[in-house]
């Protein structure tokens, strides 16, 4: 399926998928279909307090279920019932980062009480909002010996992320006065910027300001590694049909025995 196809998908089934915030939590099944989305070249954008490139990296690997939450409730701390995973090769200013206990919610209003995670002294409370066709994203981030950063992220289809245009480095063009811009610098499979993402292309899935701060991203609460920043995803993702596990043989067997029993059974009772 080409990202034209993906991106029509979406924005004809979002509305009745999504549809409005729900008070009570369930998991909100198949939200675009009866499928598992993946890639291995999601954009992750580190944004300054002031809206400028702090870093980033282009060969996330993305791993997504399809399905959604849809209750501040379903986020209980580390060891939260996730549904999508993420992980880079890149290191971040010469550190390993990390993303896990990531979960996709559905549109409503959200609070997470950042002090669950018990790692970084994160006491604040980050809220979020979700719009009637976007998704949220909430996850705990651990980058030199900071752990459980709480990030979340808002994100509509078939957007292009921010304004700016990206940089192989930090600063020009992309400085403080310069606002969200997308790191193009490095690529795909060690550094490789010729598979950077160009700046003007749509994402299937964009980060948007989710705080109307005027700066993509929800800015990160005071008492971890980065107060103030925006963690941004940007994802292209492909879809693969939900996998139907197989009946074993065993099953089958054990099923034509039980008919044949029955068989048997009847034959007795008319003779």
């Amino acid at each position: 399926m080409n990202l034209t196809m993906k991106k029509t998908m979406i924005a004809s089934s979002v509305a009745l998928a999504l549809g409005a915030p729900v008070a009570n939590a369930a998991l909100v099944t198949n939200i675009f279909g009866a499928y598992d989305w993946s890639t291995d070249r999601a954009n992750f954008t580190m944004l300054t307090g002031g809206g400028g490139i702090n870093g980033g990296t282009n060969d996330v690997a993305m791993a997504w279920n399809g399905n959604g939450f849809n209750a501040s409730s379903d986020y209980t701390g580390p060891g939260s019932v996730a549904n999508v995973t993420a992980t880079s090769t890149t290191p971040f200013f010469n550190y390993t980062w990390t993303a896990h206990d990531i979960q996709v919610f559905t549109p409503g209003t959200y609070s997470f009480d950042t002090s669950l995670g018990g790692g970084a002294p994160e006491t604040a409370i980050m809220t979020a909002t979700v719009g009637p066709t976007q998704l949220g994203m909430h996850m705990l981030f651990d980058w030199n010996g900071n752990f459980n950063l709480d990030v979340f992220v808002v994100a509509t289809g078939g957007a292009v992320f921010g304004s700016g245009v990206g940089a192989s480095a930090i600063g020009a063009p992309c400085t403080s006065t310069t606002l969200n811009c997308l790191w193009t610098g490095k690529g795909f499979a060690g550094g490789d910027k010729l598979n950077a993402p160009d700046p003007t292309k749509a994402w299937m899935l964009a980060s948007v300001d989710g705080d109307a701060d005027g700066t993509p991203g929800i800015k990160m609460v005071p008492g971890g590694a980065f107060p103030g920043f925006e963690a941004n995803f940007n994802a292209n993702l492909t879809p693969t049909p939900d996998a139907v596990v197989p009946v074993p043989a065993a099953v089958w067997l054990f099923g034509s025995g039980l008919l044949g029993l029955v068989g048997i059974g009847r034959r007795n009772r008319k003779s």
